[in-house]
C-alpha cells in the first residue's frame, strides 16, 4: 500500500574511563507513518451517498474509521553501560536509559445520525437548549423533537424524503437550540495518543571477598510516565459552552499514569569445596527490598468536567416542545476517553521484601543437580515461599535429559488495583462505550468482583538435549503450566439491563440516581466516573479463574559446509501450547474463555536459514501459524456448567446467528541480504511478509455491511499490515 514509512538512526560509541574503566553508549531515533487497513464504513458511505447536503461533503474519505498502525513521532532512546575496575577483585558500574515517544491512533467513527448521548438520544436528536439552567425541573423547551432519518448502517439507503425533512427542521432551529451537527455535521473519529517518557538507572558495586565469596550490591530506580490526549472531539455535556475563543474545543489533555520502582539488591555466591562431589557446591544468596509506586495525574478540566447539558434533565420532567419527549443529558469528559478526574486520581504503592538461597553442583561426572527457595513477604498479600528443584543427566557426551520443576507467586499491581477509565470498544459487533472500574469499587464487587490477590503457579518441565553430530543439535521438551488465581481482565459485563434500584446494588451509594429509578450506569457515573452514564459494559481485574497451559518446544540447529558455495545455518524451531480454563467465575465471560483457549494457535513453527558466501549474507524465514477462534461476537446459548468452562465452538454453520469467527493458519515468509565491503560497511535489505498476506477478511464483514470499517480480522497472530521492506546502511568505526 505504500505507508507505513519508518526512518530509523543507531548509533553504539565506547570509550576508556581512566586507565581501568569503560562507557559504551547507544542511541536510536525513529519515526513511522501510520498504516491504514481500512474499507469504508457502511453507514459512512450511505451518509456520503444519500444523507443531507451538510454530510455528504463532510464525512471523512476514504475512511471514516481508520484501522491500522499508529503513527509514531519523535521517538528516541538513549542506552548506557559503564564500569570501573577498582581492584583486581572489585569493580563498580552502571547502566541504564532514557527515552520517549509520542504515538497515536483513531478510534471509533460517531455516527452523525445516531451516537447516542452526543447527537441522539435515542431516535432523536440530542438538542442542547441554552435556555435551561442546570438542575431544573418542570420546563418545556421551544426546542422540538427532531426524529433522525437513520444511521445508515443497515445498507439500505437513507429515505430521501426523512433525510430532506430532517435537514430543514435542523436549519429552522430556534437560536437556543444547538446541536453538534451544526459544527461537525459529518460525525467525527476521536484521533487517541499518548507522550510516553521511560527512565531507569542501575548502580552497584561486585567482586571477591578473601575467602573467596562473591558479592554484588546494587540498587535501581525506574520511571514510565504516560500522558494521554485525546484530539478531533469534544465534552458533550459543555454543548455551546464548549467554545473557546470561538472555536468548539476538540483538544484535551486527559491525564497521567506513572509507574515508579525502587529496588536494592544483595547477592552473593559462595564456592564450597566437597570432596564427594565433581565440582564445588555452588551456594548462592541474598536479599532484595522493592517499592513500587503507582499515580493517576487528573487531566485538564474540560476533559472531566460535567457541563450544564449533562443535567438537562436531571430528574426526568424538562420536555421537547411536544411537552412528552424528554430533553437530552449529554455525555460527560471528552468523548471517546473522558480525563482522569479528582476522584480517579491518586498515588498507591507497595513494598516488599524478599530472601532467597540456591544450592548447585555437579554430583557426578553425568549429573547435576540444583535446588532453590525464595521468600517473600508484601506488604499489602501477606507472604508466599516458593521453590525450584532442576536436575541434568548426560547419559552419553552427546545425549541428556533435564528436567525442572518450580512455583511462582505474581502479585497484582498497583494499576491492576486501581485503574478507571472509559473508553469505546465493539460488543458482539456493536459500538458500545466500555467502563475499566477497580475491583474494590463497590458496583464491581457487587458484580462478583473482588479485592485482588496473588496468582500461584506450578510449573513442570522435562527434555531431552541431543547433539547427533558436531553440526547437529536437538533439544526436545515438554511443559506444564498450572495458574491458580489468574489474574486478567473480566470479559465484557452487560449492564444495559441494570438498574441502581436492583437488589445487588442495595447498599450503592447514589441517591439521586436511586431516587429517579435510574440505570446502574447514572449511579456509577454519581459516584464518581465521568462519562460513565453512556456506559453499556464494564470490566474489571479478576483472579477468579484457574487455567493449564501444557506444551512442547523442539528446536533443531544444523550447521553445514556447502564448500566453496559457502556455509548456513537452519535453525527449526516448533511449538505446541494448549491452554485449558479449569475453572472460571461468574463475572469471566464464556467468550473470555473461548479466547484464552482457542485465540493462539496451538502450533507454531519458525524456519530460519542463514547463508554466508564471501562478503554476502542471505537469509530466508518461513513462520507458520495454525487455526485459530475468536469467540469476540458469539453469544453461544451453551450452559456454563458448575465450574463456568462450557461452551460449544460453533465455525460457518448456516442459519446459526451466535457462531464464533473461525480462522485458517497461515505461512509467512520474510527475507533479507547483507553486503560487507571495507571491512566496516554494510548494506543490508529486507522484506518481512514476502507475499503480503494481511490474514483472513474480518467474518463480521460477511453480512454485507461494514459495521466499524475493519478490512482484516484483529485477531491475526502475524498482523494485518501486510509486507514491510527495509534498507539499512551499517558503518562501524575504530
Amino acid at each position: 500500500e505504500g505507508d507505513g514509512a519508518m526512518v530509523q538512526f543507531m548509533g553504539n560509541a565506547g570509550f576508556a574511563l581512566g586507565d581501568d574503566g569503560f562507557f559504551n553508549i547507544t542511541g536510536t531515533w525513529m519515526e513511522q507513518d501510520p498504516t491504514s487497513r481500512s474499507t469504508q464504513r457502511t453507514d459512512a458511505a450511505n451518509l456520503i451517498a444519500n444523507g443531507a447536503p451538510d454530510q455528504q461533503t463532510s464525512v471523512r474519505q476514504p475512511y471514516a474509521q481508520i484501522w491500522g498502525g499508529p503513527e509514531y513521532r519523535d521517538n528516541w532512546n538513549v542506552f548506557f553501560n559503564s564500569g570501573i575496575t577498582l581492584s583486581e577483585s572489585q569493580e563498580i558500574y552502571a547502566f541504564g536509559n532514557f527515552g520517549r515517544r509520542e504515538t497515536e491512533g483513531g478510534f471509533f467513527y460517531r455516527n452523525p445520525n445516531s451516537r447516542s448521548g452526543v447527537y441522539t438520544n435515542g431516535d432523536v436528536r440530542a438538542i442542547a437548549d441554552t435556555n435551561t439552567v442546570a438542575g431544573q425541573s418542570g420546563y418545556t423547551s421551544n426546542c422540538p423533537a427532531l426524529i433522525t432519518p437513520g444511521s445508515g448502517g443497515s445498507g439500505v439507503p437513507l429515505d430521501p424524503a426523512a433525510v430532506a425533512a430532517d435537514y430543514a427542521a435542523r436549519q429552522a432551529l430556534p437560536a437556543n437550540c444547538w446541536l453538534m451537527n451544526d459544527v461537525v455535521p459529518g460525525g467525527y473519529t476521536p484521533q487517541f495518543g499518548g507522550n510516553l517518557v521511560d527512565a531507569s538507572i542501575v548502580g552497584g558495586i561486585r567482586g571477591e571477598f578473601d575467602n573467596g565469596l562473591l558479592y554484588d550490591f546494587s540498587a535501581s530506580y525506574g520511571r514510565n510516565k504516560a500522558s494521554f490526549f485525546l484530539d478531533n472531539t469534544w465534552n458533550p455535556s459543555n454543548g455551546p459552552d464548549g467554545f473557546v475563543n470561538g472555536e468548539l474545543q476538540r483538544y484535551f489533555d486527559l491525564g497521567s499514569y506513572v509507574q515508579s520502582e525502587n529496588n536494592i539488591n544483595l547477592d552473593f555466591v559462595l564456592p564450597i569445596a566437597v570432596d564427594a562431589f565433581a565440582s564445588d557446591l555452588t551456594f548462592a544468596f541474598g536479599g532484595e527490598y522493592r517499592d513500587e509506586r503507582f499515580e493517576t495525574l487528573i487531566g485538564e478540566e474540560a476533559s472531566w468536567n460535567a457541563g450544564r447539558f449533562a443535567f438537562q434533565n436531571s430528574d426526568g420532567t424538562n420536555f421537547y416542545n411536544d411537552g412528552v419527549t424528554p430533553l437530552p443529558n449529554l455525555s460527560i469528559g471528552a468523548h471517546g476517553f473522558a480525563g482522569f478526574n479528582p476522584p480517579q486520581a491518586g498515588l498507591w504503592g507497595r513494598s516488599n521484601i524478599a530472601v532467597y538461597g540456591e544450592l548447585e553442583a555437579d554430583i557426578t561426572d553425568r549429573l547435576t543437580l540444583g535446588a532453590a527457595i525464595r521468600y517473600e513477604d508484601f506488604e499489602s498479600f501477606g507472604d508466599t515461599t516458593n521453590y525450584k528443584l532442576a536436575g541434568r543427566f548426560a547419559v552419553t557426551d552427546t545425549f541428556a535429559l533435564r528436567a525442572s520443576f518450580n512455583t511462582g507467586f505474581r502479585a497484582p499491581t498497583p494499576g491492576q488495583e486501581n485503574v478507571t477509565k472509559v473508553s469505546t470498544v465493539t460488543v458482539d459487533g456493536e459500538l458500545q462505550q466500555r467502563g475499566q472500574i477497580p475491583p474494590t469499587n463497590e458496583i464491581a464487587q457487587a458484580l462478583g468482583g473482588q479485592t485482588l490477590s496473588p496468582e500461584e503457579s506450578t510449573n513442570f518441565s522435562a527434555g531431552v538435549v541431543w547433539d547427533v553430530t558436531d553440526s547437529f543439535n536437538l533439544t526436545l521438551d515438554y511443559y506444564q503450566i498450572n495458574v491458580e488465581n489468574r489474574i486478567s481482565q473480566t470479559g465484557t459485563i452487560d449492564i444495559t439491563q441494570r438498574n441502581a434500584n436492583d437488589p445487588e446494588f442495595a447498599g450503592i451509594n447514589c441517591p439521586i440516581t436511586k431516587g429517579l429509578n435510574g440505570s446502574l450506569a447514572e449511579c456509577l457515573q454519581e459516584t464518581g466516573v465521568p462519562g460513565a452514564a453512556d456506559l453499556a459494559a464494564v470490566s474489571f481485574y479478576t483472579n477468579d479463574f484457574e487455567t493449564t497451559a501444557n506444551g512442547v518446544d523442539l528446536v533443531a540447529t544444523w550447521d553445514v559446509d556447502w564448500g566453496g558455495a559457502g556455509n548456513g545455518s537452519l535453525v527449526a524451531a516448533w511449538n505446541w501450547t494448549e491452554t485449558t480454563v479449569d475453572n472460571a467465575g461468574q463475572e469471566v465471560d464464556r467468550n473470555k474463555v473461548v479466547n484464552l483457549e482457542n485465540r493462539n494457535p496451538h502450533h507454531r513453527g519458525v524456519f530460519t536459514y542463514n547463508h554466508f558466501l564471501s562478503d554476502f549474507r542471505f537469509l530466508v524465514r518461513a513462520r507458520y501459524y495454525d487455526d485459530w477462534v475468536s469467540g469476540d461476537w458469539s453469544a453461544d446459548p451453551t450452559d456454563r456448567g458448575p465450574n463456568g468452562t462450557g461452551y460449544t465452538l460453533t465455525c460457518g454453520v448456516p442459519g446459526v446467528s451466535y457462531e464464533d469467527e473461525c480462522y485458517s493458519g497461515e505461512i509467512i515468509f520474510d527475507v533479507e541480504a547483507a553486503y560487507t565491503f571495507a571491512d566496516r560497511y554494510s548494506v543490508i535489505a529486507g522484506m518481512q511478509n514476502l507475499l503480503d498476506e494481511k490474514g483472513p477478511v474480518t467474518l463480521d464483514n460477511t453480512d454485507g455491511t461494514i459495521g466499524s470499517g475493519d478490512t482484516y480480522t484483529g485477531t491475526n497472530p502475524w498482523g494485518y499490515e501486510g509486507g514491510f521492506w527495509y534498507v539499512r546502511f551499517r558503518a562501524e568505526f575504530d
